[in-house]
């Protein structure tokens, strides 16, 4: 039977993920608390990774098995301070305290946020973004992993998705699941032509679920091929009129001239009046819509996933 750490456990894809791991002793690490999560885990932490209970920390020192790492922060108004912390301290405290000759898999959930990450760590005068700065973070965050992992011979693999949507949308909590809600209660949608990468949480969870329960008698030969290499499920490039238009059943699209302007300048209405918390439109949600995300470059893992299944 697999014994598998899960760091962020009570986050977005952890619950998604956590019912679907059978026949495996679930250890749960979340600095939130979520009932269903702790019951559905052999041992639950109720842990900040930057700020470790003792019990914590002798847990993750002797534990043996594979790590699933999902911890992040995410959120449209954090400040640099808040993604470094929560991104890569927190990284660096978790493998710190890890033995990693007991690791024999390391399961990153990164994004494909650090493709982007790389080259704006290269400009830092000149980054301004919340979104970006999460971006170098998500950059930084993978390249401790990649070095820790090399230096102590652990099994690596880096899973990159983009924008991850559920196909129910009651349990969508993002901008996708926001949009989709948006759209199914009007039926329109403005044209915006910006191109999208999006990443299915059925397929995601699929992925990382047969990851774990993969077996072999060499397990850093089985993994070799997929080290540091980023792996997105599905892919479903469109923009985001498409995207509206074909998975939220949008009827009507109408072209607003200007749209991006029109919507900047009441995003600052609605800060001006402190209504952020009451109408989710800011103006980094607007900058983050309109900037393409079209990893087309990047590799595939569909084959890979029904070569195993």
């Amino acid at each position: 039977m697999n014994n598998v750490l899960i760091t962020g456990a009570c986050g977005y894809v952890g619950k998604a993920l956590v019912p679907k791991l059978k026949h495996t002793n679930i250890v749960s690490i979340d600095r939130f608390y979520d009932d269903k999560i702790h019951h559905q885990s052999n041992r639950f932490f109720c842990d900040d990774l930057n700020d470790l209970s003792s019990d914590a920390e002798s847990f993750l020192e002797s534990f043996s098995g594979k790590i699933i790492h999902l911890a992040a922060a995410r959120t449209d108004d954090s400040i640099q301070e808040t993604y470094e912390k929560d991104n890569v301290k927190a990284t660096q405290a978790l493998i710190k305290n890890l033995n990693p000759k007991k690791i024999n898999l390391f399961i990153h959930v990164g994004s494909v946020a650090a493709i982007d990450g790389k080259f704006l760590e290269q400009n830092r005068a000149n980054i301004t973004s919340p979104d970006d700065w999460y971006r170098v973070s998500k950059y930084q965050q993978q390249l401790h992993i990649e070095s820790w992992a090399k230096n102590n011979n652990v099994p690596l693999v880096i899973l990159a998705p983009s924008a991850i949507y559920d196909n129910d949308a009651k349990k969508n909590s993002t901008n996708i699941g926001r949009l989709e809600k948006a759209v199914s209660l009007f039926k329109v949608v403005p044209e915006i032509n910006i191109l999208k990468s999006l990443t299915s949480m059925s397929n995601f969870i699929k992925a990382i679920v047969c990851l774990v329960n993969r077996k072999t008698e060499n397990t850093n030969d089985i993994y070799t091929d997929l080290v540091n290499r980023y792996l997105i499920i599905d892919k479903p490039i469109m923009t985001v009129t498409e995207i509206c238009k074909n998975k939220f059943k949008a009827r009507l699209v109408i072209r607003i001239p200007k749209l991006k302007t029109l919507l900047l300048i009441i995003s600052g209405f609605i800060s001006l009046m402190g209504l952020c918390k009451i109408i989710p439109l800011s103006k980094e949600r607007i900058i983050k819509l309109y900037k393409p995300t079209d990893y087309k470059d990047e590799m595939g893992y569909k084959e890979w996933l029904d070569e195993e299944a």
